[in-house]
């Protein structure tokens, strides 16, 4: 009996030991399996922090291609790879790189909707093309929207999709029939999901300029200042510095240039190295001046006392003394930068042409003690192409 039981013992090690060997080796591969993975989380990480903590995208761009090159499959390499060359102007690398990323997930499961919203805004073909991918992000969004823990960034995300789907109506696919019902469409569904959102404020207010609706258009841009003007510099419920140079563009069509030249002076304490921003504040000056101008007039027809005529009349030439330094520092800013919009530079002209016909075009003292002998500061708004032109004439 000793001896069968021995011999059953001999069996079931030999018929156990392959299975044993399987076993290891599976333990192996996962374990390899994970290792990998860990390692690739963990440069997707680093990558992140070099383009946003350290705002390096080359050094970046090379940490994500040795994660993209451990697993050419992962959506959060291949997304980071899209950010990381928008951020490098290469647009062409970034379509491949969401591209590749939405076919791997369609549906926005794996990683989300935000492959669709950047492949909506950069692709070259805009239009129709913009809105089916805006259309696959909406889609996905609405569902998680839809769940009982749905987080405020979706709604935000769903909401800005909505938007940027009625502004390609009311650009790009602005002669299709249904452009403003479908903007209607759009921008109801975004106040739905988010009634207080600057940027679903500032479409309708788009909206209603579009449609000849001042007044509504007024009302939305004034609901969008109380929402985020008395907050605190440094909360993050305050739209981008983007966001806001652009709305003070709305506020000026809508005539309100007083909220536009509060926003502006906020937005040069926080940045002051923006040629829009000293183009748009020398223009709303500007049109503040030409009021009071223009009611310096109306008190003159109607003979009002000398002294409240010359109050007025100095008020218009401070504003327009103002507007002129505004746009001197435009200047400046174009051409240390080089810039190269055109429309900035030819009607920047033309506003300080038409200052320098009512109060002249002399620089203030402390721009004469800033530049002392230095030519440029005295230059007009020309190409330097033309002049060297002028030199070799």
């Amino acid at each position: 009996m000793a001896k069968a039981k021995t011999k059953t013992s001999k069996k079931t090690r030999r018929k156990d030991a392959p299975a044993s060997l399987a076993s290891v080796l599976q333990n192996i591969a996962k374990h390899q399996e994970s290792s990998t993975n860990n390692n690739i989380d963990s440069l997707i990480s680093k990558a992140s922090s070099e383009l946003t903590e350290e705002a390096d995208p080359q050094k970046a761009l090379r940490t994500i291609t040795s994660a993209l090159s451990k697993n050419p499959t992962s959506l959060k390499a291949l997304e980071l790879a899209g950010e990381i060359n928008v951020e490098l102007e290469d647009v062409d690398t970034a379509i491949r790189c969401f591209s590749t990323a939405a076919e791997l997930d369609p549906l926005g499961e794996g990683s989300g909707a935000e492959k669709f919203l950047w492949l909506a805004q950069i692709c070259v073909e805009g239009g129709e093309v913009a809105i089916g991918w805006y259309e696959k992000a909406v889609e996905y969004l609405r569902k998680a929207v839809a769940g009982n823990n749905s987080l405020d960034e979706e709604k935000e995300k769903l909401c800005s999709a909505l938007c940027g789907m009625a502004e390609i109506y009311m650009t790009d696919l602005c002669m299709k029939p249904d452009a403003e019902s479908r903007c209607e469409t759009y921008i109801t569904e975004a106040l739905l999901v988010s009634p207080s959102s600057p940027e679903a404020l500032s479409t309708l207010a788009s909206i209603r300029i579009s449609q000849s609706k001042p007044d509504d258009a007024r009302a939305a841009l004034t609901r969008s200042l109380e929402v985020w003007k008395p907050l605190q510099l440094g909360d993050d419920r305050i739209p981008a510095y983007p966001f806001r140079l652009s709305f003070t563009r709305l506020l000026i069509e809508c005539e309100l240039y007083e909220e536009a030249m509060d926003v502006l002076e906020g937005l040069q304490q926080e940045d002051d190295q923006m040629v829009d921003l000293w183009y748009i504040g020398g223009w709303c000056l500007f049109l503040i001046g030409a009021k009071l101008k223009e009611k310096e007039g109306k008190l003159l027809q109607v003979a009002t006392t000398t002294a409240t005529t010359n109050e007025d009349a100095e008020d218009w030439r401070d504003t327009w003394a103002a507007a002129r330094e505004w746009l001197w520092n435009c200047e400046k800013l174009y051409k240390a930068f080089e810039w190269e919009d055109e429309g900035i530079k030819e009607h920047a002209s033309e506003l300080l042409a038409n200052i320098a016909k009512e109060i002249g075009d002399a620089k203030p003292e402390e721009d004469k003690d800033d530049e002392g002998d230095d030519d440029e500061g005295d230059a007009e708004w020309e190409d330097d192409d033309e002049d060297e032109e002028m030199k070799d004439s």
